[in-house]
């Protein structure tokens, strides 16, 4: 079977902890056997943005906002005690907060109805 080409880039964000791995699963079972595709890799997970001093956050919006197209993972957004389990250097932001204020997106609470699919709850 001939992959599809996907004609952009992707930007993957990674995550922490098990998301990676779930991440991983998915990739090599649904995505990689069935699309060629250019992936621009951003590690977000703490120790990196601990390493770069969040920098790679800021550097994966930025290539979000050029090629409008990113996969972010789940991320641990620190709190004191996550400074203290990973010796950060400080209690970064959430990269959810960065990426959005970077890329100029909104938090929105209310529910996407669509006709064509059945509502569960009413």
């Amino acid at each position: 079977m001939d992959k599809i080409k996907v004609a952009n880039p992707v930007v993957e964000l990674d995550g922490d902890e098990m998301t990676r791995i779930i991440w991983q699963f998915i990739k090599d079972k649904l995505i990689f056997p069935y699309l060629d595709l250019d992936i621009k890799y951003y590690d977000l997970g703490i120790e990196k943005r601990d390493e770069t001093n969040d920098q790679i956050t800021i550097d994966a919006a930025e290539a979000i906002k050029k090629y409008s197209v990113g996969i972010k993972c789940a991320t641990i957004t620190p709190d004191e005690d996550r400074v203290v389990e990973f010796d950060l250097k400080k209690m970064w932001r959430s990269p959810n907060g960065t990426i959005r204020n970077i890329v100029g997106g909104t938090v929105f609470r209310e529910p996407i109805i669509m006709n064509n699919v059945p509502r569960l709850v009413p």
